[in-house]
Parts: structure tokens; C-alpha cells; sequence
């Protein structure tokens, strides 16, 4: 299936060149020059289908992605707006527990409500998934999802913390 540019934009929004604001890591990196060009192919196929992926996993759950959200704070509001800096973000005023599963993020709104946050650590810990059950026993709109690899690749994992008064199910991509 080819994606539409504007269907895309529309999810994503538009990177300052004009062009689709792909979630980070999605777009093709720039080549090692060390590649063979069988390894530069391969690099825009595989990024190819994780631009598939992650249009496929955001329209099916009526996701767009935004800016605006950094932590759970964050997606504990009512509106799409920062949750106000190192004195009440959560991923930066905490002492660095949530820094840990919060690598490779995106965020993403429902209806222009903090809906989701997406991941993609190299490893999850006990520590992240303790961290992460401190979320959801404390706020009981939100649950997690773990996944394999999604989007990004590069052997990591997915994990979705969403809100669950606005989108009840979140499937991992």
C-alpha cells in the first residue's frame, strides 16, 4: 500500500522542509560510507516499511502525533499543552525514573487530548516496568502495552503507555 503524503501530513505534520514529520527514527538516516549499495537498499526498505508501520499503527487507533508531550504528566491533562518544565515534568523533574523507557518517544493526541506515548528502549527493565505500574496504579485511565521491535528497529522494544477514557484499546505495532 502506498501512503498518501497528505493523509500522512495530516497524522504527522509537516518537518520544516514541507515534508512528512516522521516520529524520530523513522525517516532513512543519512547513508555510513562504509555501505555497500546493497546496504544503503536495504536501509531505505526497512525504513520504508517503518513508515508503513507507524502510518498503519496511528490511523488505526485515530492517533496524531504532536510535540507537546514529553512525560505522563503530560498525558495525565485534559489538553495538548506542555506540562510545564523540570518543576512538574515528570521525565525531567523526577530524578530520571521515567528516563529510562522514555527513549526513542513519541507522543501522540486523540480528538487533540493526550492520548498515547510510544517507546523504544534497547532494553526493558524491572525498574521501567515498576516505574510504569506506578503510572497506571496511580491514574487508572491509563494502561501499557509492551511490544517487539515496532517502528524504530534496531532490536528494541515497544512500549505504549495510553489513556484509556480516550482510546480503550492500544495494540503495540
Amino acid at each position: 500500500m502506498t501512503i498518501s503524503t497528505t493523509r500522512a501530513k495530516a497524522i504527522f505534520g509537516r518537518n520544516d522542509g514541507g515534508g512528512v514529520d516522521w516520529p524520530y527514527g523513522v525517516g532513512a538516516t543519512i547513508p555510513n560510507p562504509t555501505w555497500s549499495p546493497e546496504q544503503r537498499r536495504a536501509h531505505l526498505q526497512d525504513r520504508e516499511e517503518a513508515k508503513q508501520i507507524v502510518f498503519d499503527w496511528a490511523e488505526k487507533h485515530g492517533l496524531r502525533k504532536t510535540d507537546n508531550g514529553c512525560c505522563p504528566v503530560w498525558l495525565q491533562q485534559n489538553r495538548n499543552s506542555r506540562c510545564g518544565g523540570p518543576r512538574t515534568c515528570a521525565r525531567f523533574g523526577s530524578g530520571g525514573w521515567d528516563t529510562g523507557w522514555m527513549d526513542h518517544t513519541a507522543t501522540w493526541t486523540f480528538d487533540r487530548r493526550p492520548a498515547a506515548i510510544t517507546s523504544a528502549p534497547y532494553r526493558i527493565r524491572q525498574s521501567d516496568r515498576d516505574e510504569l505500574n506506578r503510572w497506571v496504579a496511580a491514574d487508572p485511565r491509563l494502561a501499557i502495552a509492551y511490544g517487539n521491535t515496532g517502528w524504530y528497529g534496531l532490536d528494541t522494544y515497544q512500549i505504549i503507555l495510553w489513556r484509556t477514557d480516550l482510546v480503550e484499546v492500544i495494540e503495540p505495532a
